[in-house]
């Protein structure tokens, strides 16, 4: 056992966030925590560490673990990314200071150069046996993996957000814990990095708890699921695949037995009501008797907990429009610089009705700048850009921004719907805007409630080319999953950017490769094609 949480309780003012939860992690687990937004994932993590309180309960951890947490960027200071990345080897750091000095020692014309070499031999072999010869391959080999080696001779203050984190995420790999928890961790990492990170998390032997809303590098890297719900924590063996057969399994299995025991609960009420109804009306003592057996016998049963049934998927559909003509969008030899910097140099692809196609390629390629060349909302320099008939256009855009913040969800959906109050409320009721939500003023709005309400707005008007810039961004996993299956009914022509590769494996059998200033149309699913890049 390397760290156990029992019976903890953690308030926020007088909300429970969770109570008397466990937890246990033992030495070379696999781990992914899961949950939706808010539930408390970031809170476990910050108490492991100390860094969160706790209201009641007990923290264990093994004497001498070592544990990582990944979390907070570094400090931005005038110290260099190398020498930031070799603090975290301590003992070996404090066995070179030493060796320097005898160094500094032997040069001096009085010294005793006997005792002087023996120590310095001790030390040599204190440093060899310590892996001191292996911490630059180390430091070479983590680096390299992260595509972050050009970084070392700068300074920490010059780097930007993402690169600090993935220079923290480098710094708590070279410390060799025994424990590592990460919070998010493929944030700011591209396609080859992540692939990296996976191979390096399978074949290390410390324990890690991660979590992420990366369903694919949850498949890649976990051997156990810990779902946190309503406060409580749930177990799960295999990866992410694995638990959603089990959670499809187990949420069968409890809409049975809750559906059984509340067919039970209503034959004993009835009985209890005709036991009462006859005790009245023969004035007999026995019926009241066996009436009130009854009410302690309900009493004493087991409650099985109301399954939660996804009401907000119900009637989440497109509306039909007409079709658009075969050819939705034609770049004929397209380019684009951006500040001197050409991101397409006469870039050629044609994309057709009914194409469901991803847009993938490095950070910086420009993919969201070729959405927006497609939506005419940026200026190509040269080439031309086609538009097929009949389309009926719908964009949801990575940042959005609303022309008056001060609206209501409601009145920002009628503005766009055109619809009656009521029906309204029903129809933002689908996507989880219930009763007083609608009234919160869209300013106020998370990231996955601003992607739900315009996907709202999307689907109640005739949309039938759907562009899509980063749809998952931000969001749970359960909130993704729910938009995978909205755009499943989608019948139109979709083409997205996105990350998240769990997503793109899922939905999408076209992709548009930006790569060198070119853009190529290929077929296959998505891991085919990065195996076959």
């Amino acid at each position: 056992m390397l760290v156990q949480l029992q019976k903890i309780t953690k308030n926020y003012g007088t909300v429970p966030l969770f109570e008397e939860l466990n937890l246990q992690i033992n030495a070379g687990e696999k781990i992914g925590l899961i949950g939706t937004n808010g539930s408390g994932k970031s809170t476990i993590l910050k108490i492991i560490t100390g860094a969160e309180s706790i209201d009641s309960g007990t923290i264990s951890c093994k004497k001498n673990s070592r544990i990582g947490y990944l979390a907070q960027i570094p400090e931005a200071s005038e110290q260099n990314v190398k020498t930031y990345l070799l603090e975290t080897f301590t003992l070996l750091n404090d066995i070179q200071k030493q060796l320097t000095y005898l160094e500094e020692q032997m040069a001096v014309q009085e010294c005793d150069l006997e005792k002087i070499l023996t120590r310095y031999g001790q030390k040599q072999e204190e440093f060899q046996q310590a892996g001191g010869y292996e911490m630059e391959n180390q430091l070479e080999m983590i680096t390299n993996g992260l595509m972050i080696a050009h970084l070392l001779p700068k300074k920490l203050s010059e780097l930007s957000g993402g690169e600090q984190t993935i220079v923290a995420l480098a710094r708590i790999l070279l410390q060799k814990n025994d424990l590592v928890l990460l919070d998010e961790p493929t944030n700011h990492l591209d396609a080859k990095r992540i692939t990296w990170l996976e191979g390096y998390l399978t074949r290390e032997k410390m324990a890690y708890l991660i979590v992420s809303h990366d369903r694919l590098f949850l498949d890649h890297t976990v051997e156990k699921i810990i779902e946190l719900e309503d406060g409580r924590l749930l177990e799960y063996k295999g990866n992410y695949s694995a638990y959603k057969k089990q959670k499809e399994e187990y949420l069968e299995k409890l809409r049975k037995d809750f559906s059984e025991q509340q067919k039970e609960i209503k034959k004993i009420k009835l009985a209890i009501r005709r036991f009462r109804q006859w005790g009245h009306e023969g004035d007999n003592e026995k019926f009241f008797k066996k009436a009130k057996e009854l009410e302690k016998r309900l009493e004493k049963i087991q409650k099985v907990p109301k399954p939660k049934e996804d009401t907000t998927k119900i009637g989440k559909k497109f509306k039909e429009t007409d079709r658009s003509g075969k050819e939705v969008l034609q770049f004929k030899e397209v380019s684009k610089s951006y500040a001197g910097r050409k991101l397409f140099d006469k870039a050629v692809f044609s994309l057709f009705w009914k194409d469901h196609s991803a847009i993938i390629g490095e950070n910086g390629a420009g993919k969201s700048t070729l959405l927006k060349l497609a939506l005419e909302l940026e200026a190509l320099d040269s080439g031309e850009i086609k538009r097929g008939t009949n389309l009926h256009i719908g964009y949801l855009p990575q940042v959005i921004q609303y022309e008056n913040p001060n609206l209501t969800i409601l009145q920002e959906f009628n503005q766009a719907c055109s619809l009656v109050e009521q029906e309204s409320r029903r129809v933002l009721a689908k996507y989880s805007f219930y009763s007083d939500d609608v009234m919160k003023q869209v300013r106020f709005l998370s990231g996955g409630e601003k992607i739900r309400l315009e996907l709202a707005k999307l689907m109640h008007n005739k949309v039938n080319f759907l562009v899509l810039d980063e749809p998952t961004n931000h969001l749970d996993i359960e909130t993704r999953e729910e938009i995978e299956e909205i755009l499943e009914e989608f019948n139109g022509t979709l083409l997205v950017v996105s990350h998240d590769r769990f997503f793109l494996q899922k939905m999408f059998d076209t992709f548009l490769i930006v790569d060198q200033q070119k853009i190529r149309k290929e077929i296959g699913t998505y891991l085919e094609i990065l195996t076959s890049k």
